[in-house]
């Protein structure tokens, strides 16, 4: 019974991990609530799980979670605009319930093996992928999504090549470890090593500048790391890692350049001039946005718009993230999440350190072929080191897929030893009886939230669809359905909104017309309700007023959109329309 009340909580893990890698990494909330709801019930399932002598994890790596994560979901929950912060809501509690499955019930290096195998195994998946997208040059995507237009750059079954990079470094440094130290049979380590070498030649294959720079560092990272378990286990074999490192580099250095030579375009990338980036102009608007409430933040999701109205005039696209991490941190947390953070970083990466000396030096002249704790150990030391630099250029953490894989390695970091795996390391010490306690319930809720907010966000989603393939008239009654399950979606209300104006125009009527303006400009203003500060729903509803002939309330329209975005010409261009249609429009006053 306790061998099987450990299974299906793992198996249910796994479930979450694959499943969250086939729906594009859960870049939609529609795609990632499906295995929120299974983290859920995994947490659920611990309830049935025996308590047994373990180690206890480290106690500044749980103090440090506790208080980072109680800041992060109650800044969250006051959030100006609460269907913004969602999204951050329903990944910390993903990622908790992942941390805490691994800190207090998988601890054993075979328990957590299997997770690492599940997770080179969707690195493979990912790298077929992207040898269609590179190599054939097809938006090629599995399972009937549709992927933007990228060129040759791969994004595997994820929606963007920087966070498939992302994922792919955190794979590769996880893949080589297992190879080096665990892998027990020939074959298992032959397949070992294809993942983790098909891991690095897809990252090339994203021509993600940041990923791949960062991909070196968590190898020279990996490198230090093995050199220094080779070293205490073996003082005299020093000479012997460092000739062997040396030549691992050369080759592998070697190796990346052959390749970029070969590949024009990710040649061109990676020889582009940084400062033409459009991340400096992301970061200058965050750096804004923290200024405003430097403290406590402006609230979860708040850069979509803040970020808007702090663009700089080189940056026309929308700044949905700030490219950064910790600056998207700072601006939407202040300086008290920021803080907590580098505690929170701080702490994972000494206890890693602390357990990987500690482990290495209990295996001092060994030769046993099995050496799972290093493995993991230095594996999750370098995916961290790595992950944690190209949080710098990217939005990785923002991305559920990447967020959970971490929050695994750092439960590995947490609780490195398992008496399970060395009975001299045993001090019959309970695990935490109140974390133990609060994962079921934590868990519970955590399903009954995703399966409550699924609905709503698959319809949501539909109607978007639907909308996109000019189908107006079934985008407009789907939305209508979203509604009902979910009221506090802006972005149904635009939907729905876009698909009643659009279908205005296709009417030969004027009346018709006109009642479909009428029915588009009330979703507008109901989505406006929620979330006032949206350009888009403030441009659109413009747009419609003026064909409405209610000049007036266009012109406040409009001006409210420039004032939330001062800096997008293309407003500039609408509303100089508006004053030449408006005139147009009026007649002139009579003498």
């Amino acid at each position: 019974m306790s061998s099987l009340s450990h299974k299906f909580p793992l198996a249910l893990l796994g479930l979450a991990f694959v499943a969250i890698h086939c729906l594009i990494g859960g870049g939609r909330p529609v795609f990632s609530l499906p295995t929120f709801a299974l983290l859920g019930a995994a947490g659920c399932a611990t309830l049935w799980i025996r308590r047994s002598d373990s180690i206890a994890p480290s106690k500044i790596c749980l103090l440090t979670t506790a208080a980072l994560f109680s800041y992060l979901i109650g800044r969250a929950a006051i959030a100006p605009v609460p269907y913004l912060a969602r999204a951050d809501l329903f990944l910390m509690l993903g990622c908790i319930v992942v941390y805490l499955l691994t800190v207090l019930f998988f601890t054993s290096h075979r328990q957590r093996l299997i997770i690492v195998g599940l997770l080179l195994a969707m690195a493979l998946a990912h790298t077929g992928a992207a040898v269609v997208q590179s190599w054939i040059g097809e938006e090629f995507m599995l399972f009937d999504f549709i992927r933007a237009p990228m060129g040759a750059r791969a994004s595997g079954m994820f929606i963007s090549p920087n966070h498939l990079a992302g994922y792919l470094q955190i794979a590769g440094a996880l893949g080589l470890s297992v190879t080096c130290w665990q892998a027990r049979k020939t074959g298992w380590r032959v397949f070992l090593g294809y993942a983790t070498a098909a891991s690095y030649v897809a990252l090339l294959l994203t021509q993600s500048r940041g990923g791949v720079l960062c991909a070196a560092f968590s190898l020279l990272v990996w490198g230090g790391l093995a050199i220094h378990v080779s070293y205490v286990k073996n003082p005299r074999s020093l000479d012997r890692a460092l000739l062997f490192g040396l030549v691992g580099a050369l080759l592998l250095a070697g190796a990346a350049a052959w390749f970029i030579s070969h590949h024009m375009e990710l040649r061109e990338r990676l020889a582009s001039e940084f400062s033409r980036d459009i991340r400096v102009a992301n970061w200058q608007a965050a750096l804004a946005q923290f200024q405003t409430a430097p403290i406590f933040g402006t609230g979860a999701g708040t850069h979509l718009y803040l970020g808007r109205l702090f663009r700089q005039p080189e940056l026309q696209l929308d700044p949905i993230h700030a490219h950064c991490d910790y600056l998207e941190l700072l601006a939407e947390y202040g300086l008290i999440g920021a803080i907590g953070m580098a505690a929170f970083l701080a702490a994972h990466a000494t206890s890693g350190l602390r357990a990987l000396r500690r482990v290495v030096r209990s295996l001092r002249g060994s030769v046993l072929p099995d050496q799972s704790g290093i493995a993991l150990l230095v594996g999750a030391l370098a995916a961290f080191a790595g992950l944690a630099a190209h949080s710098i250029v990217d939005f990785n953490l923002h991305m559920p897929a990447n967020a959970l894989t971490m929050a695994f390695l750092f439960g590995i970091l947490a609780q490195p030893d398992s008496a399970a795996d060395d009975p001299r390391l045993a001090r019959h010490l309970f695990a935490p009886a109140a974390a133990r306690r609060l994962l079921p319930f934590l868990g519970a809720g955590l399903c009954l939230l995703s399966l409550v907010a699924w609905p709503g966000e698959f319809l949501s989603e539909r109607a978007r669809r639907q909308l996109f393939s000019d189908e107006f008239l079934r985008s407009a009654t789907t939305g209508a359905q979203s509604i009902r399950f979910d009221p506090w979606n802006p972005f149904t209300y635009f939907h729905r909104g876009e698909a009643l104006r659009l279908q205005a125009e296709r009417e030969e009527k004027y009346a018709a017309r006109q009642e479909f303006r009428t029915a588009a400009d009330l979703a507008y203003e109901q989505g406006l309700r929620i979330f006032p500060q949206d350009e888009n729903l403030l441009l659109r509803r413009a747009q419609v007023l003026d064909r409405l002939r209610r000049f007036d309330e266009a012109e406040a329209s409009y001006l409210a959109a420039i004032a939330a975005d001062p800096r997008l010409t293309v407003l500039q261009d609408f509303y100089r329309k508006h004053r030449k249609f408006r005139a147009a429009s009026e007649p002139e006053p009579s003498p």
